[in-house]
């Protein structure tokens, strides 16, 4: 039974669905399969992928673009609940616990909770772009059980998780944390006070143990891209089965397939470019780019639809590079 608020793309595929909310909007390509909705406001941006989980909210629902939320995950969160564009929320996660006016959740763009991962939100809780909870990780935002006035502790306070971290498995983070950017919690460690940007921490309770290199010279660069560009020759003709041949030099690497051509070198020469290529480098200058499709590190952007590109570009998730697709 649909309500007049309602807008559904008659491009989505609603299958044994329930939508509890006045006010629904759920965009092209959307897939949802046994899904259980309880909001005031539900958006569900283009291509989202759900499937057998609950997401209940009395405050606003936002599900971002070719965002994925998988079998028996459950989200609960008082004040709202937002989730990032291509973000993943993997089997068995479940985001809830104890409820309050302060309980919300907001999850960035390109993260992923995996495997049976829980997350307390009775305070706020934020995740950045780009940060990954790890299976059967803890996140809590409150500590109560014993009563205060026999002098036990108490603490409810809001944890926030900011770009492009990495939170392993096994990981236990307490209320009023912040981690910074670009940190690494080393497995099974408990966090119970804020971290730095750029640190790796680890123990019990985690603690700093040295601050990551920031940055790497285009040298470095070009000699982690060829490995990965050969690592790709041998996984495409060996798991794939896609036969190819590979041509490689100090700066640069061709793999022919049967229709296409990978060309990466560090500085991309239109004339050398052919109909099927698709030009690889950290910089792909504009006349590439009206030439072929292309592959770019720097921006971590991508025009491709090319099935051969397409896999190339699921091999770099595993280096942690998740490109955006441009679209024009």
């Amino acid at each position: 039974m649909t309500n007049q608020n309602w807008k559904i793309s008659k491009n989505a595929q609603i299958v044994d669905t329930k939508l509890e909310s006045d006010n629904v909007i759920i965009a092209d390509g959307v897939k949802m399969n046994k899904v259980h909705v309880r909001a005031e406001k539900l958006v569900v941006e283009e291509g989202a992928d759900l499937s057998c989980c609950k997401i209940f909210s009395n405050g606003i629902i936002k599900i971002g673009k070719k965002a994925v939320i998988k079998e028996d995950a459950i989200i609960n969160a008082f004040n709202g609940i937002t989730i990032g564009e291509r973000t993943i929320i993997d089997r068995n996660v479940f985001v809830g616990g104890m409820q309050s006016e302060k309980s919300e959740i907001i999850i960035g763009n390109d993260c992923a909770l995996l495997y049976r991962a829980y997350l307390n939100p009775t305070r706020k809780i934020t995740l950045g772009d780009n940060v990954v909870i790890g299976g059967y990780s803890l996140v809590f935002t409150h500590s109560a059980w014993q009563n205060i006035l026999d002098g036990h502790p108490n603490k409810f306070a809001e944890v926030k998780i900011s770009d492009n971290v990495w939170i392993p498995w096994n990981v236990t983070i307490l209320p009023g944390v912040t981690i910074g950017k670009n940190a690494l919690i080393g497995t099974g460690s408990v966090v119970t006070k804020s971290i730095p940007a750029n640190s790796f921490a680890v123990g019990i309770p985690a603690k700093v143990k040295s601050i990551k290199k920031t940055s790497l010279s285009k040298t470095q660069k070009n000699k982690l891209v060829l490995e990965i560009l050969h690592e790709f020759h041998g996984f495409a003709e060996n798991f794939l089965k896609l036969p190819n041949t590979i041509k490689k030099g100090s700066n640069y690497v061709h793999i022919v397939f049967e229709n296409t051509r990978l060309i990466y070198n560090v500085r991309i020469n239109k004339e050398v470019l052919q109909e099927n290529d698709i030009a690889i480098s950290f910089v792909i200058p504009d006349h590439a780019k009206q030439q072929v499709q292309w592959i770019e590190f720097d921006s971590l952007t991508s025009k491709v639809d090319n099935s051969v590109g397409c896999h190339f570009i699921s091999f770099l998730r595993r280096y942690g590079m998740r490109l955006k697709s441009v679209v024009n």
